[in-house]
């Protein structure tokens, strides 16, 4: 159990199409009411998050909350890794989920009522999780972001960039099946090559390759059912070899009921370490955001991360 009652919450407004700031206020009361010291910030941009998470480490916070989908949160992570690698210390996090996308607070178990999550961080206890550190090599150039849910190259790129540019009132199951079939219809499958701790896994044409620490993605996509958070390894599932109507009937279509493990096309291997390199640039999406790269290498960062959970 956490005994902290000052505890620092960084917003993202437009989460939810614009859900997480209408509701703001009132969490914000619940969270006084519950006997919390909140000093809040809402983000006013892109990766402000991540300033606002170092800015507040800095100023001694030991809980951050972050009041939004997976952008918001994984912002304030990648903020707190920069800031753990001059300090050495990271503050706890906790989450009260009010976006498009919230696959992690599924596998967590953290309540979309708002109450209930802030019950949580009043009576909840504190998880190492694990974290995944990927580095986005392109045109001699590299560059780093950290996550705590999932990352994936091919499809879920194009997905990604979809879902961010449609209306999220549409709420995250249609969100991000709609941006799905949408990015189908135009996606070339693309020449891959898989290492998985070191050793060669696979080469082929991939419509997708996943790294998942939690269990779902893509807005309530149940992808790793067997995956846990805190056991120091992470679940990497690619579709190799298949063409619209199989993925669309064999994966997408079953993928909300983890039943798509079923098909041969999809490949499951476990691992702390996983290299895909591309033919060309390609699109990865890590925790909801996107970025392109021709190489992305992955180490998994054991019990790095203390997270607020239900007893």
């Amino acid at each position: 159990m956490v005994h902290q009652k000052k505890v620092y919450a960084i917003i993202n407004p437009h989460a939810g199409y614009g859900k997480a700031g209408k509701r703001w206020p009132q969490i914000l009361e619940y969270l006084r009411s519950s006997g919390f010291d909140v000093t809040w910030r809402l983000t006013e941009q892109r990766w402000h998050a991540y300033d606002i998470a170092q800015e507040y480490a800095r100023q001694g916070a030991k809980l951050i909350i972050s009041v939004g989908g997976e952008g918001v949160m994984n912002e304030i992570v990648n903020g707190l890794f920069a800031y753990q690698e001059t300090s050495g210390t990271m503050p706890v996090l906790a989450m009260i989920p009010a976006g498009t996308g919230t696959d992690l607070s599924r596998t967590l178990h953290v309540s979309k009522d708002y109450r209930q999550a802030v019950d949580l961080i009043k009576k909840g206890h504190v998880m190492l999780m694990d974290a995944g550190r990927m580095v986005f090599e392109r045109e001699g150039r590299t560059s780093v972001r950290y996550f705590i849910n999932a990352a994936d190259t091919g499809l879920g790129g194009a997905v990604a960039r979809l879902s961010n540019s449609l209306p999220k009132i549409l709420g995250g199951f249609l969100t991000f099946l709609l941006a799905s079939l949408a990015a189908l219809s135009s996606f070339r499958r693309m020449k891959l090559t898989i290492w998985v701790d070191g050793k060669l896994v696979d080469s082929g044409l991939m419509t997708i390759v996943g790294a998942l620490n939690g269990q779902y993605f893509g807005g309530g996509m149940h992808a790793a059912p067997m995956a846990a958070v805190d056991d120091g390894i992470m679940e990497f599932l690619y579709v190799k070899d298949t063409n619209f109507l199989k993925f669309v009937s064999k994966v997408l279509a079953k993928v909300y009921t983890g039943e798509h493990l079923a098909y041969h096309k999809v490949y499951l291997c476990k691992g702390r370490q996983l290299k895909v390199q591309g033919e060309k640039v390609f699109l990865a999406e890590v925790d909801g955001e996107v970025e392109r790269a021709s190489t992305i290498y992955l180490d998994v960062l054991p019990k790095s991360v203390e997270m607020l959970v239900p007893d």
